[in-house]
C-alpha cells in the first residue's frame, strides 16, 4: 500500500512541476507576475495550496515552511494568490486524475 501512496505522491509532484514549467498560461499578467525572486514562487504557491488543510493560513504557512523564522506572511501569500488564475487548479486536477484513475471496463465499452 505504501508503494501506491508513493506513486500517487510522486505523480502529483510531477504534475505540479509540469505546471510550474509553464506558469504563464495560468497567470493574470504573464509578463509581470512571478517574474521577481520571492519566498513564494509559482511552484511553492501551488505546493502550499495543495498541502493546505483546515487551519488558518498563518498556521498552514508555518507548517509548510517548517516553522522557519523567514516564513512569508499571510499578506505575501494573498498577494501571490491573486496572480494565479483558477484554471491552474482545473488543469492540475484534470491532468492528475487522468493519470491516476484506473481504467474500468463498463458494460458496452
Amino acid at each position: 500500500m505504501s508503494n501506491y501512496i508513493n506513486q500517487v505522491s510522486d505523480s502529483l509532484k510531477n504534475h505540479i512541476s509540469e505546471l510550474a514549467n509553464n506558469p504563464c498560461l495560468f497567470l493574470r499578467n504573464p509578463n509581470v507576475d512571478f517574474s521577481r525572486k520571492r519566498k513564494i514562487d509559482f511552484k511553492t504557491f501551488i505546493g502550499i495550496m495543495m498541502n493546505s488543510g483546515g487551519a488558518t493560513m498563518s498556521k498552514e504557512l508555518l507548517d509548510f515552511f517548517d516553522f522557519n523564522k523567514n516564513t512569508p506572511s499571510v499578506s505575501a501569500f494573498t498577494q501571490q494568490r491573486s496572480k494565479v488564475l483558477p484554471e491552474a487548479f482545473g488543469y492540475l486536477f484534470k491532468s492528475f486524475t487522468d493519470d491516476n484513475i484506473p481504467t474500468t471496463n463498463n458494460y458496452h465499452g
